[in-house]
C-alpha cells in the first residue's frame, strides 16, 4: 500500500471510531436504586430456595394484551418468625406502559404477571397483608404467568428479576 492509502485508511478508521464512541456516550445517565428495610425476625424463602421459576411455554397467538396467561405457583415460606403482622412486598421493574407487568427493562413489552392468593393482579411494589406466628407454618402462594402489552408478542425467551420481602407493620 502507498503512504497516501495508509493515511486515508487511518483517517477513515479514526472517523468511524469517534462516531461509534459519540453514539454510545451521553452527558448523563439515570440509575434506579432499590432497597428494603424491614424489622421482621422472619427468614423469607421463595420458590423453595430455587433461583428460577419456569412459568411455561405459550404460543404468541394465545396472548391478550395486559392479561396474565398461565398460572404457576410461587410458594413463599417465612420461618423463624415472632408473632407479627405485616405485608409481603414484591419489588421489580415495571413495563413503561403497565405497572403490573414485571420486566427486565422498563422498555420491554413482554414479561410476567403475578396474582395474589385471591387472583387479584399485583402491581410492582405491591403488598399483601400477611400475619405470621412463631409456631408456623407461615406459607403463602402467588400465581405467576406471562403477560404482554403487545397484541402478538415477539417469540423468545424472557426473564425478570423480582425481590420478595416481609415488612412488619
Amino acid at each position: 500500500m502507498s503512504f497516501k492509502t495508509n493515511v486515508i485508511s487511518a483517517a477513515l478508521f479514526t472517523a468511524i471510531s469517534s462516531v461509534s464512541m459519540v453514539a454510545t456516550a451521553a452527558p448523563s445517565a439515570d440509575v434506579l436504586l432499590q432497597g428494603i428495610i424491614t424489622n421482621t425476625t422472619c427468614d423469607v424463602t421463595a420458590n423453595s430456595g430455587l433461583a428460577t421459576l419456569n412459568v411455561g411455554v405459550y404460543k404468541a397467538s394465545d396472548f391478550t394484551p395486559n392479561t396474565q396467561l398461565g398460572s404457576v405457583t410461587l410458594p413463599i415460606t417465612l420461618e423463624n418468625c415472632a408473632d407479627e403482622s405485616g405485608e409481603l412486598l414484591i419489588q421489580g421493574t415495571a413495563a413503561a406502559t403497565n405497572s403490573q407487568l414485571f420486566v427486565a427493562d422498563a422498555a420491554d413489552t413482554v414479561g410476567f404477571m403475578i396474582q395474589d392468593s385471591n387472583n387479584a393482579q399485583m402491581a410492582i411494589d405491591g403488598t399483601v397483608a400477611f400475619s405470621v406466628t412463631s409456631a408456623g407454618p407461615n406459607e403463602y402462594s402467588f400465581n405467576v404467568g406471562m403477560g404482554t402489552t403487545d397484541a402478538v408478542p415477539a417469540a423468545g425467551s424472557y426473564q425478570a428479576p423480582i425481590t420478595i420481602a416481609y415488612i412488619v407493620n
